[in-house]
């Protein structure tokens, strides 16, 4: 599914970090080619669309296009005929069983699984299970701490993460990145790391 995204916004992030197309696009993991063309037509898949983001260490909504509804299509209601407040009433109900089903959803625990793959080649994976709005600490070998704390945004899933490196005997903060992901699709980040050299991060939610 293609999405329209804000390119001068896109570009205005790029440029502010003194990046170049081709260094977004290894830090996104995308070809240079498809930086250059969504940076050119505002057009981009949704996966490509979530990789730039996460290297931008931005929230994906801020980089969509908002399409305004069209509010000519409820004018074409008329009032007087039996069946409409009838389907305006479906309309309600529909309405208050989704945000009742949202509330349970809301209250149930979100499985992630985060995997670490290192530069030298070494990797590992853990399971953590997360309340919505609540925040869940992860520890790699007492070396690399995360910090995870989840939203719901329509269909998918906002994960605010806070990444520390142990270095010098104390945790530093060295990325907080948010991540749009959906039901079972892995989003990933990378990220480098004094302690580990160059990582990524993938981050795979059950919900």
């Amino acid at each position: 599914m293609d999405m329209q995204i804000n390119k001068e916004l896109l570009r205005q992030e790029r440029e502010q970090r003194g990046w170049t197309q081709s260094h977004l696009a290894e830090v996104a993991d995308l070809s240079l080619r498809t930086v250059q063309r969504i940076e050119a037509s505002g057009i981009a898949s949704q996966e490509s669309a979530m990789a730039l983001a996460s290297a931008l260490e931005r929230d994906l909504a801020s980089f969509l296009i908002q399409k305004n509804i069209d509010d000519h299509l409820l004018e074409k209601i008329q009032p007087h005929s039996p069946r409409y407040p009838f389907a305006k009433l479906g309309i309600l109900v529909a309405g208050i069983i989704a945000l009742g089903w949202w509330s349970i959803a809301s209250a149930n625990p979100v499985k992630i699984n985060l995997s670490v793959q290192a530069e030298s080649g070494s990797s590992g994976d853990m399971q953590l299970s997360n309340e919505i709005g609540k925040q869940t600490e992860i520890l790699f070998d007492k070396q690399f701490r995360v910090l995870v704390t989840t939203s719901r945004e329509e269909k998918y899933l906002l994960l605010s993460a806070e990444i520390y490196d142990f270095v010098e005997g104390q945790y530093q903060l060295i990325s907080s990145p948010k991540i749009l992901v959906e039901d079972q699709k892995t989003a990933s980040i990378h990220l480098d790391t004094q302690a580990s050299g160059r990582l990524e991060l993938g981050f795979t939610p059950d919900y």
